[in-house]
């Protein structure tokens, strides 16, 4: 066939035959998707090896071509995407020039990828057409080689040609890594303020420090969409810390704060807690210097994530005095088990013994961390046996203990009362607990009303227990052997109200 800058595509499609171009099954679906807008593919993603909905692997200049030819003419393709930089292997220079030309006049892309990429600029250049004939919400890189040249393209761009853009990823951390520091980056980021409609805003593993994170402070009150943040892998600190709260504190639609592998320590954790804005419900701190070696107050986040950080021996303590207050808000709570040992096992289970909130006490533990004799502290505040009403009233709340292979160190009764807690009728896991625990129901607190209860007895055992008939007999049985003249009395009453009619 003609080299690709001479082929009149549309003259040779209505004969052209999909399976004439490709044979493989999975980029023929693609193509013949693009080329018949039946709405079934809106992303498509140039890549080595094709495993996803989307994802391409061009195999000749001609079959790259077409492809290109197909995309532009798609009414359906919002996003697309370049990943590794062999993507391209098996195609001329040539025909890739004219396929990037092809996406330059779609206009319908609004969310672009790169992924493992060494030439980003490179790749950006070539899509400036289709940057400036789409309105892009979505820009994301994970581990692409960034360098100073290519940052200052890059945030110009946000700046001059995709002030609409909603959701914002980079992230340098893998294979290419980058070549930026504070101070570049601190050049870089005041481009942002062009993008006020910014939802979720992620800056990972750039070098950012205190410069940048005075920048980025200066930028966030802007966005007053914003909802997301996560500045992970980069190096704040607790004087960053210091200086990014201060942009932070009018971020009023802001849930969610990722800091993980940052330097911080309890210094830091103790600032966030005390000036981030009522609003942020999320704190991830994994992978800092975080000791919990003092007081602090981890009640007002409904997550915390403080995974991979060597925590003190005295930190169970630390969580269990917020676990046992009021106005604990914590849902989930993750951290590593290095120093906590049973005896610290044994402190966090009694923090949770009135605690309605917690659902996810995600320790990470090895074997010898915690042993079973820790692990079944938690036992009796799952389930209190000494009482029905104890039972009752024990923690019907918490659901998971571990993660996946640990938790299978956590002893299997425990899982058991874990698995029953995740049910939301929280009547019925309390009284699958009482049926599990007393095979036998002792009604003698229920005497004083006399009959007055045995209805709401039997009832209960109707809607929880109809299965188990021997258990509904002894409990009747109880309040009529405790109270005999009662039981006849109210059956004479009945008969004497009745009257005999003459049958017709």
């Amino acid at each position: 066939m003609p080299s690709s800058r001479e082929v009149d595509y549309d003259a040779l499609e209505a004969s052209t035959n999909i399976g004439d171009i490709t044979n493989d099954t999975y980029n023929q679906y693609i193509l013949r998707s693009l080329r018949d807008g039946d709405g079934e593919l809106s992303r498509l993603l140039i890549c080595e090896g094709s495993y996803e909905d989307g994802e391409y692997h061009p195999e000749s200049s001609e079959e790259l071509g077409w492809l290109g030819h197909f995309a532009k003419n798609s009414v359906h393709l919002e996003e697309f995407g370049v990943c590794e930089r062999d993507a391209f292997n098996n195609c001329s220079q040539q025909s890739i020039d004219k396929f990037f030309e092809a996406i330059g006049k779609c206009n319908r892309i609004r969310k672009l990828e790169f992924l493992l990429l060494n030439d980003l600029i490179e790749i950006m250049h070539k899509l400036h057409p289709a940057i400036k004939n789409n309105s892009i919400t979505h820009w994301s890189s994970d581990e692409c080689y960034l360098g100073e040249m290519a940052a200052n393209n890059i945030f110009n761009a946000f700046r001059d040609d995709m002030k609409g853009l909603e959701e914002l990823r980079i992230n340098c951390h893998g294979e290419y890594g980058h070549d930026l520091n504070d101070d570049i980056m601190a050049g870089c980021i005041p481009s942002l303020a062009a993008c006020p409609g910014m939802r979720k805003l992620h800056l990972i593993s750039l070098g950012l420090s205190i410069n940048s994170g005075g920048a980025l402070s200066a930028v966030l009150p802007q966005m007053t969409a914003l909802n997301e943040l996560n500045l992970g892998g980069n190096l704040i600190g607790n004087d960053g810390v210091e200086v990014l709260i201060r942009g932070l504190a009018d971020c009023n639609h802001l849930h969610s704060l990722r800091l993980y592998d940052n330097r911080i320590d309890d210094d830091g954790l103790e600032m966030l807690v005390q000036g981030l804005p009522v609003i942020i419900d999320t704190l991830d701190l994994t992978k800092n210097e975080i000791t919990l070696a003092r007081q602090l107050p981890l009640l007002r986040f409904k997550v915390l994530d403080l995974l991979f950080n060597d925590l003190s021996p005295d930190s169970p303590r630390v969580i269990a005095a917020s676990l046992t207050n009021p106005e604990c808000h914590l849902e989930e709570l993750s951290f590593h088990a290095y120093n906590i040992g049973d005896e610290g096992a044994a402190i966090l289970a009694s923090g949770l013994r009135n605690n309605q909130r917690l659902t996810k006490l995600a320790i990470l533990a090895t074997r010898n961390a915690i042993t079973e004799t820790g692990w079944n502290e938690f036992l009796p505040i799952l389930c209190d046996a000494t009482s029905i009403n104890a039972t009752h009233g024990s923690n019907h709340t918490l659901q998971s203990l571990g993660f996946y292979p640990y938790v299978n160190y956590v002893p299997r009764d425990v899982r058991t009362m874990l698995e029953l807690n995740h049910r939301k009728d929280k009547n019925l896991v309390a009284a699958r607990k009482i049926l599990q625990t007393h095979h036998h129901l002792d009604m003698r607190p229920l005497f004083e009303w006399k009959l007055i209860m045995l209805p709401y007895v039997v009832a209960w055992l109707e809607r929880f227990a109809a299965s188990q008939l021997d258990l509904k007999l002894s409990s009747i049985y109880e309040f009529a052997r405790s109270m005999p003249m009662e039981v006849v009395d109210g059956v004479a009453g009945e008969k004497k109200g009745k009257k005999r009619t003459r049958d017709n």
